[in-house]
């Protein structure tokens, strides 16, 4: 009985699959009494939230946001910057904030992200995904 019941719960555990998995969420109208204004804020699958606190890898493009050649702080995005959700044409789950353990001086290069998944869904001032202690490799 309890090999039946390893094999369950193993068939039922999905796998982190990169964007993807981050996809799974939806998203609804909320009004934020700090910011004054109406806001889209996201409500996780249960799968999403089961990557919460755990370590994932994604693969994308650096969007700088630091003025220096190196950042320890920069917004991963699922496309190349002309496609980016900050450009218009995609939506906000195909972005991560991403704070490294070193800096790093890519910019709109396609890189792999390896760190901890963190899950935002009560701060507006951050994006939903956020990628702590991350090491970062260029991907050719």
């Amino acid at each position: 009985m309890s090999k039946v019941l390893i094999i369950l719960i193993w068939c039922t555990i999905q796998p982190f699959q990169g964007w993807d998995t981050l996809q799974k969420l939806k998203l609804q109208q909320s009004y934020d009494e700090f910011l004054g204004e109406e806001l889209e804020l996201p409500v996780f699958s249960e799968e999403l939230e089961s990557f919460d606190g755990q370590q994932v890898t994604l693969e994308g493009y650096v969007i700088p946001l630091q003025q220096s050649a190196e950042q320890d702080y920069f917004v991963l995005s699922r496309f190349p910057y002309n496609n980016c959700f900050f450009c218009g044409n995609a939506g906000p789950e195909t972005v991560a904030e991403v704070y490294t353990s070193e800096k790093v001086t890519y910019k709109d290069e396609r890189v792999k992200v390896t760190g901890i998944l963190k899950l935002n869904d009560s701060d507006p001032l951050h994006l939903f995904f956020i990628i702590s202690d991350a090491d970062v490799e260029l991907v050719f």
